[in-house]
């Protein structure tokens, strides 16, 4: 006869077996600090020392660096949208910054997805584009937001409050060196107290309750104000010229861009207008060092901005708990490919910055794998311990969560895993699509016609094509698209392209 367990023992192995399991994980908490039009070139992190940002490079020196990062397209509201529901803009029929993806699906926001994981939510700044979905007071997203959005003065242009200097037909200046304003009295200045002020109460909530914080400086998107010390940091004479200040050879008519963003100020279209600027003219030298010192005055300006959050984090002890993520939501043009501003497809339009420091991940680690910003939802799910969003069927308007990126969290660990044969990005113009796709020494785009109701490409109405390699070539001086040598590559990368995301290998 089996005797019975004597409920006593029973009783004490339970207690011993409980006491024994180790805890539940608790999830980090998230810093995400989305920087307005940073192309990735400054600092150390991005070999660009003569740009000065000691922050983000020691960001760097606590994470991973990711030195190839790719946005969908390149303009603000396009590459938030997919950001931040993970999807591309084919699948978000966002293609202006104009539009919001709610009328393609009501999808879960990435910052929504972790308030419904038990998060407190709060943002401020230039997160989502503004003025599209819900509104500025609702942060574009009113179900993403456990505490009230905030937005510092003058959100659209994030530059002095409502004082922009202004030039004939009040059309305002592109840059501005003001002499008695401090941080503080600025716009982005203000974001970054919000966000200390975030900080500092969010140590009140307990471990039961982590935090997602979305911190969007403004800067340097155009126009490039900031207090006068910034600009003091670099003088004229000893900024850089670009490499290349012309359109590549044989480019397709329908490529360049007429710089109209750039050109919508009061100074540059007057200098502009002075030599005669064309896709064949390029400004003055001296016109180009000129706002190449504002934008890195006012990159250097956000990098203080950032370093000011940073070490709120570190006093109050909340790095070892948090994940923290940098990204810019597109890559600039400061006179490469006689090209300013962003709107086109080339190498310094859709570059961008991404770094990341995740408690347990490489410090000072470098990736140079292919990635992308639709991969930035999937990574802070991983990283945060949260469930990871599925990959997206073909029609996913109807599904809540899923994500058409892949998580770099394998990245985050080990920066030289193999990963994707492909980045792929996008550029409406003249009511056609310019689909681009960037392998490890190419990038290859195919202008065409575009189905604005299906949101689809037309392959076959084809109105140019481009080629750059960028081992021979790396300032895309010219299009090797009509090179009879590069006809069996040019139909190589053509069918990568067709075949698109889904299709891209690992290598």
């Amino acid at each position: 006869m089996v005797k019975p367990f004597p409920m006593k023992l029973f009783g004490a192995a339970c207690m011993v077996l409980v006491c024994c399991l180790p805890a539940a994980e608790a999830k980090k908490n998230v810093l995400m600090i989305a920087v307005d039009d940073l192309r990735p070139h400054f600092g150390k992190v991005y070999d660009t020392p003569q740009v000065l940002t000691p922050n983000m490079d020691k960001l760097a020196s606590r994470g991973v660096t990711f030195k190839r990062t790719y946005c969908q397209a390149a303009t603000c509201g396009v590459s938030r949208s997919s950001l931040l529901t993970g999807r591309r803009p084919d699948t978000t029929h966002v293609l202006s910054n104009g539009g919001c993806f709610r009328n393609a699906g009501n999808w879960t926001s990435l910052p929504h997805y972790f308030r419904q994981n038990g998060y407190v939510t709060a943002g401020g700044g230039k997160i989502f584009h503004p003025g599209v979905c819900d509104g500025l007071e609702f942060g574009e997203d009113r179900l993403a937001w456990s505490q009230p959005y905030y937005h510092a003065p003058c959100p659209q242009l994030g530059s002095l409050p409502c004082a922009e200097p202004r030039g004939p037909k009040t059309r305002p200046y592109s840059w501005f060196s003001n002499e008695t304003a401090t941080d503080d009295q600025v716009p982005d200045g203000m974001i970054a107290m919000n966000a200390i002020e975030r900080l500092q109460n969010f140590t009140k909530l307990g471990a039961d309750s982590p935090f997602f914080l979305a911190v969007g400086f403004h800067k340097p998107h155009l126009p490039h104000f900031a207090p006068k010390k910034y600009f003091d940091m670099y003088s004229l004479e000893n900024i850089d010229l670009p490499k290349n200040t012309h359109v590549p050879q044989d480019l397709p008519t329908v490529t360049w861009n007429n710089c109209n963003e750039f050109l919508s100020y009061n100074d540059s279209a007057k200098e502009a207008k002075e030599v005669h600027f064309s896709e064949e003219q390029p400004l003055s030298d001296t016109a180009i060092k000129t706002h190449r010192r504002a934008y890195y005055a006012v990159t250097s300006f956000v990098d203080a901005q950032v370093g000011r959050v940073l070490d709120t984090l570190d006093e109050l002890g909340l790095t070892n708990n948090t994940v923290v993520m940098l990204w810019g939501d597109h890559g600039w043009h400061l006179g490469e490919n006689n090209e300013w501003a962003k709107h086109t497809n080339f190498e310094h339009a859709t570059h961008v910055p991404l770094l990341i420091s995740s408690p347990g991940g490489q410090e000072g680690g470098v990736s140079e794998a292919l990635t992308e910003l639709v991969d930035v939802y999937p990574t802070l799910a991983d990283l945060a311990g949260l469930p990871v969003p599925t990959e997206c069927p073909m029609n996913s308007s109807a599904v809540d969560v899923c994500t058409e990126g892949r998580s770099l969290a394998p990245l985050v660990a080990k920066p030289t895993t193999p990963w994707s044969s492909a980045a792929f990005s996008q550029w409406p113009k003249g009511g056609g699509m310019g689909y681009t796709l960037r392998t490890d020494r190419y990038r290859y785009t195919e202008w065409v016609g575009y189905d604005s109701k299906t949101h689809s490409p037309q392959w076959s109405v084809q109105h140019g094509s481009e080629l750059y390699d960028f081992v021979e070539d790396p300032t895309e001086t010219m299009n090797h698209v009509g090179d009879a040598k590069m006809a069996e590559l040019v139909s190589q990368l053509s069918s990568q392209l067709h075949a698109g995301w889904r299709n891209s290998t690992m290598h």
